[in-house]
């Protein structure tokens, strides 16, 4: 009974934390119906980690297999143009083994077709009529080393500043621009 009081009172406490700070416009600019927001799209991991923190989910591959791993698109419009996203693969650097891209594992389409980075190491995923939606990278392990590497959906020699959100921009055009969300621009692959 003590257990059940305990966490009644924990909730309690909670609840009325939250709605005194949950009504709080900290952030203005990232409010809905923001004329300035209207072209602005969120691009991360349709897998969410733990909050805050995230950045914690995992996958696994068996050798010679291909891995999905789902990305999503916030967007609320169509438009006349179709948004582009980067996204990368790094060396994990909690791994002991370094994984080489070509010799451990390949980013391929669905298809199982090898995808070239561009020269700053990005892949291109395309968003057509910045629709909202989901679209997945695949990693197939190449019978090679054991290990593990991290995808990532924001460039890894940038850095996101979570109390400034413009420095979470990962393409901005004069049409467009698309953000990752500082608590899931990462997500890290085993390679078994």
């Amino acid at each position: 009974m003590k257990t059940f009081i305990y966490k009644l009172s924990l909730l309690y406490l909670l609840s009325v934390c939250l709605l005194n700070t949950s009504c709080s416009n900290d952030h203005p600019e990232w409010e809905n119906g923001q004329p300035g927001m209207e072209h602005i799209y969120y691009y991360c991991f349709e897998k969410w980690g733990s909050i805050p923190g995230g950045n914690d989910v995992t996958y696994s591959v068996n050798q010679g297999e291909t891995l999905a791993i789902p990305t999503q698109f916030y967007s609320e419009f169509t438009r006349s143009y179709s948004p582009e996203v980067y996204y990368y693969t790094i060396p994990d650097p909690d791994s002991s083994v370094e994984l080489i891209r070509g010799t451990d594992y390949e980013v391929v389409d669905k298809d199982g077709n090898i995808l070239t980075p561009n020269e700053a190491g990005a892949y291109t995923m395309v968003w057509p009529n910045a629709k909202k939606g989901v679209q997945n990278i695949y990693i197939k392990a190449l019978n090679g080393q054991t290990g593990s590497i991290r995808v990532l959906t924001f460039d890894p020699n940038k850095t996101i500043d979570v109390t400034d959100a413009t420095t979470a921009s990962i393409i901005k055009t004069d049409e467009y621009e698309v953000r990752a969300i500082s608590e899931n621009y990462y997500i890290t692959v085993f390679i078994q």
